[in-house]
């Protein structure tokens, strides 16, 4: 078959449904299917149309409108997308979307193709929680826009031959959200690349971050905005009390600044590491000895199946809705791969680092379940197997 996935960027762009992309494009490759992506041009150096690692990739032109009709921007751009999808689907047997414009603009063409949708999340809540740090020029445009996108992905869903989801959480958000009321969203969790990760600790990293023999090294892998929930952690860094113990923090954001003077506040300058963005993140997961994730909003959460995959012992805190509205429990078995704990009980999280912190052999012992949890469950093939499914039956 001819697949096309669609989303707003691709690459050259980095992140996470890029790489989902990647990894799906490259299965459906090797079950003898044709990938094409469709997505916006962000880059003016790329071409309009190329092959990308066996990937035809086709990019639309930036659609800009005039500042008397930004008001109106998503119907306009939703019209000039329908054009530019309707010249390029001749020969496609399914689209899967993972953007709203997109998969709203293709349903809307009434096509003779199965057209499954794969929301990250409520789209409105996901830009309404990156423009929190942003001009009030986007947040006042955000909000004019609130409810041409949420009628724009309420309808991408209902339209839509299938709409899944990669877990319950995420479901029972947009249900929650747009009213659904009894609505069946598949769950098809992703998959993680375990030959990526691996135990073989990358000692030349060791050496450059100067971490000693002794030192219990936490990790945590991730954006940082306010959601996050970060400044958490470094607390709880700090009431450890614990001279061996080091936090690794991979990523950047929004809130970068603001931590590194709260770790001045709390005396952590020599045992947290705020290490920016990096595309070898699998070397970090190789040192680190706990994963830890406090955010308050994780629709999925990949990073914990890559500490996972890396053999790492994961703590998270458990949905409680409507403050902490995460997945952990759907990924994390408890006290078998790692701790999910209550975000509200102020010592649960100190005993759970502690308890790991003392006892190594149960770091390793969880580690490795947690390594064959993600053989076992979480493949990119058995996540393409379970998406093609409705197409091919």
């Amino acid at each position: 078959m001819n697949i096309m996935l669609q989303n707003h960027t691709f690459h050259p762009v980095l992140g996470g449904i890029e790489n989902y992309l990647s990894h799906v494009s490259k299965i459906l490759k090797e079950m003898g299917h044709q990938p094409i992506i469709l997505c916006e041009n962000t880059n003016a150096e790329v071409m309009d149309i190329e092959m990308y690692n066996g990937i035809k990739i086709i990019r639309h032109p930036y659609y800009n409108v005039p500042k008397l009709l930004l008001s109106v921007k998503p119907k306009i751009v939703t019209q000039q997308l329908k054009h530019f999808i309707s010249k390029h689907v001749a020969n496609v047997d399914l689209i899967v979307s993972r953007y709203p414009h997109y998969c709203f603009a293709t349903t809307e063409l009434d096509l003779d193709i199965p057209i499954f949708y794969i929301p990250p999340s409520v789209f409105w809540k996901q830009l309404n929680k990156a423009s929190v740090n942003q001009s009030m020029k986007i947040k006042f445009f955000n909000f004019i826009w609130k409810r041409s996108l949420d009628d724009m992905e309420r309808k991408s869903i209902l339209q839509s031959r299938k709409t899944f989801v990669f877990s319950q959480n995420n479901a029972e958000s947009l249900t929650r959200y747009y009213r659904l009321g009894i609505f069946e969203f598949p769950v098809i969790p992703p998959g993680v690349q375990i030959n990526r990760f691996t135990r073989s600790k990358d000692w030349g990293l060791v050496k450059e971050l100067n971490i000693g023999d002794e030192t219990i090294v936490l990790l945590y892998v991730g954006r940082l905005p306010p959601e996050k929930n970060v400044g958490r952690l470094l607390k709880e860094v700090q009431k450890l009390r614990k001279d061996n113990v080091k936090l690794l923090i991979v990523g950047d954001g929004s809130e970068r600044r603001r931590l590194e003077k709260m770790c001045g506040a709390l005396g952590l300058e020599e045992k947290v590491f705020f290490l920016g963005i990096r595309e070898d993140v699998e070397r970090f997961y190789s040192i680190a000895d706990i994963f830890i994730s406090p955010s308050k909003y994780e629709p999925f959460g990949q990073v914990i199946l890559e500490a996972m995959a890396a053999g790492l012992p994961c703590i998270a805190f458990k949905r409680v809705w409507p403050e902490y509205e995460v997945a952990s429990e759907e990924i994390i078995r408890d006290r078998v791969t790692g701790f999910c704990v209550d975000p509200y009980n102020k010592q649960e999280l100190q005993e759970r680092l502690l308890y790991l912190i003392e006892n190594p052999d149960i770091r390793i012992r969880m580690g490795k379940a947690g390594r064959e949890e993600c053989r076992r469950k979480f493949t990119w093939e058995h996540h393409v197997k379970r998406l093609l499914d409705p197409a091919t039956s």
